[in-house]
């Protein structure tokens, strides 16, 4: 599946969409993990294993539903700040689709560690996943990415990105 939005105009590197787009499942429940990790961090440092935790563990999976339409904010944050890497020379014997994919996952898992400990992203996704989905899923995905714009210091007007200091 190729991600067709173009979240800023020269939003035009359909290899690092596809490769984007091929990795999202599994980038996905791998932020999920970090948001319980992160969670535990935070308020079980001595990792004990209480029937909340034990819920948690069990339902952390709803949650994606909330990360879907963020991670493609995530992937088009990166592709603005690589954008000058589309016509590179690949000196090492990879593929363009290899280097992408290897900066791709290396700057999503720093930045899922980061956001995993923002509040307003980690609540959410905990409220949601405790009650498996069953509450209004629209204003928790509107509060995650208002969090993730407002740490890369961006907005977004219709569909599009832009920093909010040049």
């Amino acid at each position: 599946m190729l991600i067709e939005e173009k979240y800023f105009p020269q939003d035009k590197n359909y290899l690092l969409k596809s490769v984007q787009a091929f990795s999202k499942a599994a980038l996905l429940k791998d932020w999920l993990q970090q948001i319980l990790s992160s969670y535990n961090l935070q308020h079980n440092p001595m990792g004990l294993e209480d029937d909340f935790i034990i819920e948690l563990k069990k339902k952390i999976h709803f949650g994606q539903e909330l990360l879907e339409d963020n991670y493609d904010i995530l992937a088009a944050v990166f592709r603005h700040d690589h954008s000058d890497n589309q016509l590179e020379i690949m000196w090492d014997g990879r593929s363009h689709m290899e280097a992408y994919d290897h900066d791709w996952k290396g700057m999503y898992a720093k930045w899922t560690a980061e956001l995993s400990l923002i509040k307003e992203i980690q609540r959410p996704i905990i409220k949601f996943a405790v009650s498996e989905g069953g509450i209004n899923h629209t204003f928790l995905k509107l509060s995650i990415r208002r969090a993730i714009l407002s740490h890369f210091d961006l907005r977004m007007r219709s569909q599009n990105l832009y920093r909010v200091s040049a």
